[in-house]
């Protein structure tokens, strides 16, 4: 039987593989490095498996070679549930931004500035308006006035047929040390001696009255009354009137007298009475 051409052919033989050469070690570690810093921060790095020896070469080319392993991957290990929280409880700090610093402190100075500059215009406005009201006052009581005028009045009014009453009456509007003084003037008889033996009989024709001066609770007052002190006797019609008092002889037979008042009234218990009474001018 003869061989075909394809069996007569010589096979070649198989080629031996080449026996994997050594690993590279692990590189040794460094102080500092990153798988210490890892390790610090609580991750754990799994060491790199030892390659293995070489074999022979005629032991490697008689067996084949094993195929290669693939290398492992490294695992991290996943940071510990301390480190965890301690990176939770630590506080962040929020930067605080530089240019609104200043900024703030200057607008509030500025207003507080500007709230006391309001506050002290409003407070002169206040006592200018209590002063002008004080010497001005919007409304007065008008009993000071009709106080006034009758105080003058019974003040003034003397009659010689009621000599003790007209002089109940003086004292019953005065107050005060005036009232002592008109007690003693009055005690000594002088003049009431000189009206009875005259026939004398005085008055006061008051022809206006105004205020000076009341106070908040309008219970003191200063007025100014105008008016004529009349005087009349059994020889008042006979007698000149005195040169430069400006007094005329009426047609009754009476000295008449221009004279302004300046009167204090005080309230006391509920009425009015005269503190301080001055002659301003006898025209």
């Amino acid at each position: 039987m003869t061989d075909t051409p394809d069996e007569q052919r010589p096979r070649p033989a198989p080629r031996p593989r080449p026996a994997p050469g050594p690993r590279p070690s692990p590189r040794p570690r460094v102080a500092g490095s990153r798988r210490d810093r890892e390790d610090e921060t609580g991750t754990r790095t799994a060491r790199p498996a030892p390659s293995p020896r070489p074999r022979p070469e005629k032991a490697a080319a008689d067996e084949p070679a094993a195929p290669a392993k693939p290398a492992k991957t490294t695992a991290t290990a996943r940071p510990t549930k301390t480190a965890t929280a301690a990176r939770q409880a630590k506080p962040t700090r929020t930067a605080r931004p530089a240019a609104a610093a200043p900024a703030a402190p200057r607008r509030r100075r500025s207003a507080l500035a500007l709230v006391l500059a309001l506050l002290c215009l409003v407070a002169a406005a206040g006592v200018g308006l209590l002063l002008w009201q004080r010497l001005n006052p919007s409304y007065v009581n008008s009993a000071i006035f009709a106080a006034a005028r009758d105080g003058v009045q019974a003040l003034y009014a003397y009659d010689y047929r009621d000599s003790e009453g007209s002089i109940e009456k003086k004292l019953a509007v005065l107050t005060g040390d005036l009232r002592q003084q008109y007690e003693t003037d009055l005690e000594q008889g002088g003049i009431i001696e000189a009206y009875e033996q005259v026939s004398a009989t005085t008055r006061y024709d008051v022809l206006d009255v105004g205020l000076q001066q009341v106070n908040d609770a309008q219970d003191t007052a200063t007025l100014v009354v105008f008016g004529q002190y009349v005087v009349e006797s059994v020889n008042s019609g006979e007698q000149e009137a005195p040169e430069g008092s400006e007094c005329q002889v009426t047609p009754e037979g009476a000295q008449s007298c221009t004279q302004t008042l300046k009167v204090r009234m005080l309230q006391v218990d509920g009425e009015w009475k005269i503190a301080e009474l001055t002659v301003r001018t006898t025209s």
